[in-house]
C-alpha cells in the first residue's frame, strides 16, 4: 500500500475512526512505540531504532542524523558515521539494486556497505559473496586489503617449476585494481601486475 496516500485509521482499542495521528483521539491509546507523521508509519518493534530522514523522506534502521548515520547529498543516500571520512561520493549510487541479491537500495531496511571502489550493496549480502568471491561484481576491482594473499601466490609462484617450454614466456595483462596494463610472466592461472603487484588481472 501507498502509505503516504493514508488519511485516516481506526483505533483497534475503541474503534473510533479518525485522521491519522500518534494517539487515538477518543482513548488516548498510543498507536505505536514509534510513529512517523510523514511516512505513516507505526512500528511497536522493542529495541529496534528507527529515525525519519528528511533528505531521503523516508524512515531508516538507526538512531538518528548526527548520531550513528549521516546523509550524503551528492549520493543522496545514508551513510553510516564510521563511513564519514572514507566515503567516496557516486551521484544518486544508491538508487540501484544491491548487485548480489537485486533489491532496491535505497529502501531497503538492511545495512549497507560501501565497498572500497564506491559501489555498494547490503552487508548481509556482502559476508556472503566475500567468502568466495574478493572482486566486486560490478567493477571487478578487490573488495578488500588482499596483501597477504597476494604475498601468499607470490611464494607459490616462486617455488613452482614450468616446463621449459613456457620458461621466458610473457602475457600482457590488464589489472582491474590499477587500471594499467603490463607484461606478466606466463602462468595458466595467476599474472602479477607488475605496476601494483595485484594478481586481479586478466589476460590480454
Amino acid at each position: 500500500m501507498d502509505r503516504y496516500a493514508v488519511s485516516e485509521m481506526r483505533c483497534m482499542a475503541c474503534g473510533e475512526r479518525q485522521p491519522v495521528a500518534a494517539a487515538c483521539r477518543a482513548c488516548a491509546t498510543p498507536m505505536a512505540r514509534y510513529v512517523c507523521g510523514i511516512c505513516h508509519l507505526y512500528d511497536d518493534e522493542p529495541g529496534k531504532d528507527i529515525y525519519h530522514c528528511p533528505f531521503c523522506n523516508v524512515c531508516r534502521r538507526g538512531r538518528g542524523l548526527g548520531v550513528d548515520f549521516f546523509h550524503c547529498m551528492n549520493c543522496n543516500a545514508c551513510m553510516s558515521l564510521s563511513l564519514f571520512s572514507s566515503h567516496k561520493c557516486r551521484e544518486k549510487c544508491i538508487e540501484g539494486n544491491c548487485p548480489v541479491c537485486h533489491e532496491s537500495l535505497f529502501d531497503s531496511s538492511q545495512p549497507i556497505k560501501e565497498l572500497p571502489c564506491g559501489h555498494f550493496m547490503h552487508s548481509t549480502c556482502f559476508s556472503t559473496y566475500s567468502r568466495y568471491n574478493y572482486t566486486c561484481p560490478l567493477c571487478c576491482k578487490s573488495v578488500g586489503d588482499m596483501s597477504v594473499y597476494f604475498q601468499m601466490l607470490d611464494s607459490l609462484l616462486a617455488a613452482e617449476r614450468l616446463p621449459p617450454e613456457y620458461a621466458g614466456r610473457m602475457q600482457q595483462v590488464l589489472c582491474n585494481d590499477c587500471g594499467k596494463m603490463g607484461f606478466a610472466p606466463f602462468h595458466f592461472v595467476y599474472h602479477s601486475c607488475p605496476h601494483c603487484r595485484s594478481y586481479n588481472t586478466r589476460v590480454l
